[in-house]
């Protein structure tokens, strides 16, 4: 379950095995320090009479909105973030003990997926109990516990998997 949790905070996946999720986190941590540098090294290089007059309390890592460069402020914004168009949709679906289910769900982001998403586990009769949602650089969705709550019917991880390619918009990826 932890590697779901890690899974689901770092943006670039690679693979699904727990090797590359590892490395994959690893490379990420990298590339964030190598940003928190890079920006350190940014504000040291500005001229003292550019910036604002600070307080004592000042901490070069820590930022103000007005001594953060254009280029930061385009960093930080959304709408330049990379987008996940050129990957493929993935969604993983395991049985547990019981009737209890894990899926892990990553494709493009679009309006009202989240909502569409959780109707069809419901309608599915998944009971949710557990759930980590991302729309960082797509969208994002582990379901560490869900309870299959009908009686006597047993869904299979392959019709999970079917309803939500089609609710994500990719209908026939099975």
């Amino acid at each position: 379950d932890r590697l779901y949790m890690l899974r689901s905070v770092v943006p670039k996946i690679s693979k699904m095995d727990r090797a590359s999720i590892l490395g994959d986190a690893i490379d990420y941590l990298k590339e964030l320090l190598q940003r928190i540098n890079d920006l350190h090294n940014e504000l040291e290089s500005t001229p003292p009479g550019s910036l604002p007059p600070t307080s004592s309390s000042f901490h070069p890592l820590t930022p103000t909105p007005q001594t953060l460069s254009c280029r930061v402020k385009e960093e930080l914004c959304p709408s330049s973030l990379p987008s996940p168009k050129g990957q493929q949709a993935r969604v993983e679906v395991r049985l547990r003990e019981g009737r209890a289910v894990n899926i892990h769900m990553f494709c493009g982001r679009r309006p009202g997926l989240l909502l569409a998403t959780m109707k069809a586990l419901d309608n599915l009769g998944l009971d949710v109990q557990q759930a980590v949602i991302s729309c960082f650089n797509g969208f994002a969705l582990d379901v560490f516990r869900a309870e299959q709550c009908q009686e006597g019917q047993e869904i299979m991880p392959d019709q999970i998997k079917a309803v939500l390619f089609d609710t994500a918009g990719y209908a026939g990826m099975i």
